[in-house]
Parts: C-alpha cells; sequence; structure tokens
C-alpha cells in the first residue's frame, strides 16, 4: 500500500476587515475554505451584526470586536484601538493575518507587524474617492498610511489595476512586495445564470443594489430617477439596499419617503430583483471592484457605471453599458434616457455583458489566486 501524503499542519489565520459587505465577502471566498481544511480562523472586526455572528458561529470561527472609541466612530479611532488589537493578535497568535478596508487595513497590518506575525496580507479593496488630492472621509486614510501598511506587509492583493497603478506612481508599492489583481470576489457563472430581459414594451425597469454609503452614488440615482419621471413617466427606478448595519450615512426613512425612486427594501435576493430590470444602474465614486456590478454582468445585464476605478472596468463603451462622470446626477438622467431612446439595443447589449463577464475571473479563480498568495495549504 503507498504511503499516505501527511496531512497539513492546522494554520491560525486572523482577518481584521470591516463589518457588513467586507466581512460577509471574505467569509463566502476564503473563510469557509480556510475551515474546511481544518485551519482555525479568528474575524477581528469593530463590530459584528447579529447576522454576521451567527454565521461565523455556524461555520466554528472564533470573532472578537476592537470596541471604537467614544467618539462614535465605527472604525478603529485611534491608536489605543491599535493597542488593544496589538495585543489580541499577540495573544491568539496566527501565522498569517489577512487585513483588509481602510482604516482597518493599515491598523491591522501595523499590529500584525509590531508583535512579528509571520505573514501580512492586505486586501487593497478600494481607495479614497478623490484618490489622496481632496478631503478625506472620516474612514478614509490618507497615502502615508497606505505607505505605512504597504511596507509591513508581505504581499498585498488590489480588486482593480488602477489602484495598484496609483499607488506605485506614489512611490508606495516596493518591488519586493509580492503583488496580485483580483476582480474582487470573482464572477459566480453558475449562480448567477443567464436571466431573459422583460418585455420592452411597458417602459423601462432600472436597478440599483448597493448599501447605503453615500460613495456609492444613491444621492445621485435618486436625483436622475426625479428627472427621468418627469421626460418618460412609463419608466420606473428601483433601489434596493445591501443588508449593512455598519452603513449609516443615508437614512432609511429617507429613502422611502422619495416619490420618484422605487424603495424595494433589503436586496436579499439579487435574482429576483435582476428579473424585473432592464439596465444595471450603479453610479459609485470609491470602491475597488462592486459585486453587484458582477452579478448584474453575469445575468445579463446593460450596465450604466461611473467612469472610476474598479466600476468602469465592467463597461466596454456602448457596447455593454454607458459610464458617466462620478457625482453628476444630470449626466446619468441623461444616460438612462438614452436608453430609452433605444430600447432596441438592449438585447445586444445584454448579450455582450454575460459574455463579459466570461472573461472575468471565476469566484474559484479568485480563491485559488488568494490561496496562492496567503500560502496556506
Amino acid at each position: 500500500m503507498p504511503a499516505t501524503a501527511p496531512a497539513p499542519a492546522v494554520q491560525r489565520m486572523a482577518f481584521v476587515c470591516p463589518p457588513g459587505t467586507p466581512m460577509r465577502q471574505l467569509r463566502e471566498l476564503l473563510i469557509g475554505e480556510m475551515i474546511s481544511r481544518g485551519h482555525r480562523v479568528l474575524v477581528v472586526a469593530p463590530e459584528f451584526s447579529g447576522a454576521d455572528v451567527r454565521a461565523l458561529t455556524q461555520l466554528g470561527v472564533e470573532h472578537a470586536a476592537i470596541a471604537p472609541e467614544a467618539s462614535g466612530l465605527k472604525l478603529f479611532a485611534d491608536w489605543k484601538s491599535i493597542g488593544a488589537l496589538k495585543q489580541l493578535l499577540a495573544d491568539w497568535s496566527p501565522h498569517v493575518v489577512v487585513a483588509a478596508g481602510g482604516q482597518t487595513m493599515v491598523y491591522g497590518a501595523l499590529a500584525a507587524k509590531s508583535v512579528g506575525i509571520g505573514r501580512i496580507v492586505l486586501i487593497v479593496d478600494g481607495l479614497p474617492e478623490h484618490r489622496f488630492t481632496g478631503a478625506l472621509a472620516a474612514d478614509e486614510m490618507p497615502a502615508w498610511r497606505y505607505g505605512q501598511a504597504l511596507r509591513a506587509a508581505d504581499a498585498a492583493v488590489f480588486h482593480n489595476r488602477d489602484d495598484l497603478a496609483l499607488l506605485k506612481k506614489l512611490g508606495l508599492v516596493s518591488g519586493a512586495l509580492s503583488v496580485a489583481v483580483v476582480p474582487g470576489s470573482g464572477v459566480d457563472l453558475e449562480r448567477h445564470a443567464l436571466l431573459p430581459l422583460p418585455p420592452l414594451g411597458q417602459g423601462l425597469v432600472f436597478l440599483m443594489i448597493a448599501n447605503l454609503d453615500w460613495r456609492r452614488g444613491v444621492e445621485e440615482y435618486c436625483e436622475a430617477a426625479a428627472a427621468l419621471r418627469q421626460r418618460a413617466p412609463s419608466s420606473r427606478c428601483l433601489l434596493a439596499v445591501l443588508p449593512d448595519e455598519g452603513a449609516k450615512a443615508i437614512d432609511m426613512a429617507d429613502l422611502e419617503r422619495r416619490a420618484d425612486v422605487e424603495y424595494v427594501g433589503l436586496a436579499e435576493g439579487h435574482t429576483e430583483l435582476l428579473k424585473e430590470a432592464h439596465v444595471f444602474v450603479y453610479p459609485g465614486c470609491a470602491e475597488g471592484m462592486p459585486q453587484p456590478l458582477l452579478q448584474a454582468l453575469a445575468v445579463g445585464r446593460p450596465i450604466l457605471t461611473t467612469n472610476v476605478a474598479g466600476c468602469r472596468e465592467t463597461v466596454d463603451e456602448r457596447v455593454n453599458g454607458c459610464l458617466v462622470p462620478p457625482r453628476d446626477a444630470e449626466a446619468l438622467a441623461e444616460a438612462m434616457e438614452s436608453f430609452l431612446r433605444r430600447p432596441d439595443l438592449i438585447p445586444a447589449m445584454a448579450r455582450a455583458s454575460r459574455a463579459k463577464a466570461e472573461r472575468f475571473a471565476t469566484v474559484a479563480a479568485v480563491r485559488r489566486s488568494m490561496m496562492d498568495v496567503l500560502q496556506l495549504g
């Protein structure tokens, strides 16, 4: 009988990440895979929703919150929090730390480096909206902070090439750093099969799915919907939000009062919503690779999004959709109206979106790339 290969040693792996969508995507892409391979996993975040706790517990994943300071910020607020994170990592002694997000990525990398973690991997899932040339939001970090994190890391994963190119241009990515570029969590072509378009003769339906972060362009979509309703009363603009308890920037009650947008609540099942839509709209301003865009591509929907890093990679202009400037509700309304003028082009654009999705890396391919970066068996 041939000798049995020795089982790989159990590794301890810690994820330091924001709550909500980033945590769920990591759970689906990597954390479940780590558990299935017999490794131990700890997830550290500023806060956890009840749903996150239940999902992690069901997988057998440990979790720990580093409480924000009394200022009320929902991310690590100061060096006191970094010190608590250092102590947590020192006590748990992971072999690998994966740090994602803005502040959480930077502070996770610095804390891991200070306690001598063997391998530190960053996930750069988006840069500040103004690309380090304007005012930063409370949870956005200046360029020099990214430089600190990258110098502390052994490897970095980027969700689009524009972000990597900018940080290289700023001299923040050394030649010794191992880097990889993957399209977010990848495209799940099996889970999101091609969907037939609804009939075109009863008015077009536009759909946006996003969390309630003002950087996702929710306000611009609402303003464009109001303008479109005056020009084409038969059109419909649907809005569904992702169930992110940490996204508090936009009041859901305010959305429910908007007469020009049909607020359909939480987007628990994207497929049913996408079945109703002719065009998917996502006027985001700052994100690495929006997963809702990849899902809309996969099911075959024309894409209307912004000409910014990450978003622009999902569109071949006037082939499967179109691009508009960020923060420009009027340009967004005009682009939506262009679909009303030529609805006959929508079926070809829908087919082109599915074909483009098939050229993106799949979830399985992204997972393999991430496993290579992590160097875990």
